[in-house]
Formats: structure tokens, sequence, C-alpha cells
């Protein structure tokens, strides 16, 4: 399925602005009524803006649905990549887990619309971003496990870090979202326990102490 796309992008300020309060208006609408049940009369209403004021931007709620992912994911990586250390030389293996781990799910807390996205995941419009979005996470945690332990350079062993590093985008996307299914208390045990089992995995497969400090 080809992603919808905005009917035209904004250029100028007050265009973008406009563009921004509808996706807001979204955001809350998707958040409260859920995605099924709101309708893009809803988040114009939101908005304070007419349906053809939208639609002049958006051609339906799917493209909504697409730009506010897309959103959201780039100020997702733009968060990790504040929290992601430039030089990790005398950090821990254990260390940089916690940072990224801490990082994404307080983005997650900030951000309760963006796990209302994470729900509609399985949706057609989504799959394309939602793979480009594992893919750039991907990246990240494979450039760290190549920063604590260089793999050798041949495709076995490319392989087998690859699917090292889908197990750990994936259990770490599915921890994050149980840790919001109950109260705070459970959120932080969740987190915790996650970092637990996500260290321990890296470091049996990386053969690395995951306490000790880098080179």
């Amino acid at each position: 399925m080809e992603k919808p796309k905005p009917r035209r992008t904004p250029v100028q300020e007050r265009s973008r602005a406009r563009v921004d309060a509808i996706l807001d208006a979204a955001d809350a609408v998707f958040l409260e009524m859920s995605y099924a049940a709101a309708t893009t009369n809803h988040v114009a209403a939101r908005a304070g803006t007419s349906i053809g004021s939208l639609y002049r931007f958006f051609p339906d709620k799917e493209a909504l649905l697409v730009a506010l992912a897309d959103r959201y994911r780039a100020r997702l990586m733009e968060t990790l990549e504040r929290v992601r250390p430039p030089d990790p030389r005398g950090l821990t293996l254990a260390a940089m887990v916690a940072s990224g781990i801490d990082g994404f799910n307080a983005y997650l807390a900030a951000n309760p619309g963006f796990r209302t996205l994470i729900e509609q995941a399985n949706h057609p419009a989504l799959r394309e971003g939602n793979r480009a979005h594992d893919d750039a996470m991907g990246a990240a945690i494979y450039a760290m496990q190549e920063r604590v332990a260089p793999s050798p350079r041949d495709k076995k062993a490319r392989a087998e870090r690859e699917a090292v590093v889908a197990v750990t985008v994936a259990t770490l996307g599915n921890l994050q979202m149980l840790s919001f299914s109950r109260d705070d208390a459970f959120r932080k045990r969740v987190v915790a326990e996650a970092k637990v089992m996500v260290v321990a995995y890296l470091a049996e497969r990386l053969g690395i102490d995951p306490h000790a400090p880098l080179d």
C-alpha cells in the first residue's frame, strides 16, 4: 500500500503553524477517541479550523495518521540522539543501555499520543514508516555493539549481529509498551527489568563484561 501523503507541503510560516495545529488536534483526538472512532471532522473541530482547510493539507484520516507518526518518530530520534554519548570510552555497556532505555521511556511518558500510534503499528499506511524507524533504531544499536565489541568482517558475523539487533529492538518495543499498561510504580519496575534483560542478553551475545569500562 502506498504511503498516504499530505496534499501540499507548507512553505510559509503561517501554513506550517496551521499544519502543526491540525496535527496537535489529531494527536489529542486520536488519544481521546481512538484512531478508529475519530473522523477528520472531529480533528478540524478540535483544531478550530474548517474541514476544507484541513483537506488543503491532508486528503484523509490516514494522511493525518502518517504525518503524525512521522513527526513523533523524528522527535524520538532527536531525543535518543541527545542522550547518546558522543564518546563511549570510560562508559559501560550497562550504562549505555540504561541511558537509551530511560530516554525512550521518558519520551513515551511525555508523549502518550505516540503510544496510541504504536498500537496502530500494523496499520498498512504505517508499515513503511515503521520499518524505516525500526531500521534507524537498529542501526543505532548495531553501531553501539560495534563500539563495544567489533565483530569479524564476514557475512556470518554480520548476520548474527543483525539478528541480535532485531531481537533487541522488538523486545524493547514490547517491554516499553508493557510498562505503561498499569500504574507508574509498575512502569518503573518493568523499565528496571528491561535493563537487566537487555544488558544480560547483549553481554552474553557480545562476550563482554557489561560493567567493565570501555577503552
